[in-house]
């Protein structure tokens, strides 16, 4: 019994269900946020989409290698599946959602994807990563649910992108520190240029000047700004506990877990 568990819970975790769980709740809090009731169609869109995009980043290798035996069939499969569900829904969304989903796409090609056989893509160009990812999420999470409401909330958007934008990025450093013995130097991330604690400190500053900025948008006591406050928190209390030999899962389930706890404290106290 412990062992189908065990081999589940891999399953969850690697096979990018969870971090599509993450990307979901992110869209769900700004759908909340916008008093906009959330769509099943819309979530839909937003997991298959994130679902196949990280899938993406993992089969494009293996493809360009023909080396299939080195990933799980079913997950290649999943993966072929959500991208058609991805395909049927987008025809769906408003045409600025569309615009934006396309802008997306592009950047997950750019991520994974080399410009020429000469070059690297940008995924493994110096300092680009972060960035990258980032600006993704907040298109999934931020720019395609407020594009489905009836009126583009500019103000709101950039409110949102800064808040998700700086928790994300935070977020990055403890998978940063897990990598560092195995990330070539080339990709000049966080912990490379700064050293393990002063990228943690980087991370504690930025989360506690967005979380002034949630004070001063949204109030003090508001729903958001405490389920706000409690997500900050957890992830400054893993980021306090991230080292370079950190358990397989403590990035890529807890932290990731971050999110989820976040839409649903969201949820129940709105």
């Amino acid at each position: 019994m412990k062992k189908r568990v065990q081999i589940f819970f891999d399953f969850y975790v690697k096979s990018s269900i969870h971090v599509a769980l993450a990307v979901v709740s992110f869209a769900f809090i700004s759908l909340q946020v916008a008093s906009q009731r959330p769509t099943y169609s819309l979530l839909i869109f937003i997991f298959c989409s994130a679902f196949f995009a990280y899938n993406f980043v993992k089969i494009y290798p293996i493809i360009k290698t023909k080396n299939s035996t080195n990933f799980p069939h079913l997950i290649f499969w999943l993966s072929f599946e959500c991208g058609l569900a991805s395909l049927y829904l987008f025809f769906k969304l408003t045409a600025a959602a569309q615009l934006i989903v396309f802008v997306g796409g592009i950047l997950v090609l750019l991520y994974s994807v080399p410009f020429s056989q000469n070059k690297e893509n940008l995924r493994n160009s110096k300092g680009w990563k972060m960035y990258l990812v980032v600006l993704t999420w907040i298109l999934l999470t931020v720019g395609v649910p407020l594009a489905m409401t009836p009126t583009f909330d500019v103000n709101l958007f950039l409110q949102l992108m800064l808040i998700q934008g700086v928790y994300i990025f935070v977020a990055i450093i403890p998978f940063e520190i897990r990598d560092l013995a195995i990330d070539p130097s080339s990709l000049n991330t966080l912990p490379q240029r700064l050293g393990v604690f002063r990228a943690k400190i980087l991370g504690w500053v930025l989360l506690s000047i967005a979380l002034v900025l949630t004070f001063y948008f949204f109030g003090r006591m508001t729903p958001f700004t405490l389920s706000t406050v409690l997500s900050f928190g957890l992830l400054a209390f893993f980021l306090a506990r991230s080292t370079p030999n950190q358990s397989s899962y403590f990035s890529s389930f807890w932290v990731e877990a971050i999110p989820i706890v976040w839409a649903v404290t969201y949820y129940f106290i709105d």
